[in-house]
């Protein structure tokens, strides 16, 4: 089985890594776990850094930098070397482990270039995708506390994040399984229920009481943050969703 996190920057997708990786889904190992725990994640990203730099090199080809924050984001076109780097990482994932992912906040806006890949390996049978929403709000307030992005900003790059993942989403017969970062701090019992039921394994509930630290969030709580319409519209539709 293989399983993607989607779900934007400072979205609670590390804590959904982290709770499959803890209960034998591999999702990286330390050598390539990067970066290491850091204030704003200090339990860890659980990031495997292989399949980051893969999704760099994807946005790299079509102009477009992460860091820049730039809420235009160009469709993403393969080129063979990264076709070739791609299924190379997957054939070798598939090898060493029976159940494995990755989460990178970058696969929300490649995700269609990975599952092009792993249809053309006949491997999309295997596939399972969670998808993490977290308030545009939230997400904004994080943005702005950890690398001074504007509200403003932030809300925009939410919203491009989203739609192209949340698209791809609706659009696809892959199964995919909604939930919230919301949900999981609120009620993590239930909501790893759900996440690990639709998985299709087993689950150790004292793990997940012991690694889901419900004060981990302060960007929920904050001075009120005035929607664009177009933002409020697609939090509206994600959120229908996930409820």
């Amino acid at each position: 089985m293989i399983v993607i996190i989607l779900g934007m920057h400072r979205s609670g997708t590390s804590t959904v890594s982290g709770l499959l990786h803890m209960n034998k889904i591999s999702m990286g190992t330390y050598r390539n776990f990067w970066p290491r725990p850091l204030s704003q994640n200090p339990k860890g990203f659980y990031e495997n850094y292989d399949f980051r730099k893969i999704n760099d090199q994807i946005l790299a080809h079509v102009g477009y930098d992460v860091k820049s924050y730039n809420k235009e984001i160009p469709k993403t076109i393969l080129t063979p070397k990264i076709q070739n780097k791609m299924k190379k990482i997957i054939s070798n994932c598939n090898k060493d482990y029976s159940n494995w992912g990755w989460k990178d906040p970058r696969t929300s806006i490649t995700i269609e270039n990975w599952v092009e890949i792993i249809a053309s390996m006949d491997l999309e049978k295997d596939l399972k995708i969670i998808f993490v929403a977290r308030k545009a709000s939230s997400v904004a307030r994080s943005l702005y506390k950890r690398n001074g992005l504007p509200l403003s900003n932030g809300l925009e790059l939410w919203k491009s994040y989203t739609e192209i993942a949340f698209r791809f989403c609706i659009n696809s017969n892959l199964p995919v399984h909604y939930c919230s970062f919301e949900s999981i701090l609120s009620n993590p019992l239930t909501t790893c229920d759900n996440i690990f039921d639709f998985i299709g394994i087993s689950w150790d509930k004292e793990i997940v009481k012991k690694f889901v630290d419900q004060s981990i969030s302060k960007s929920g709580k904050g001075k009120s943050i005035n929607y664009p319409k177009h933002v409020d519209q697609l939090e509206k539709n994600v959120y229908s969703v996930i409820s």
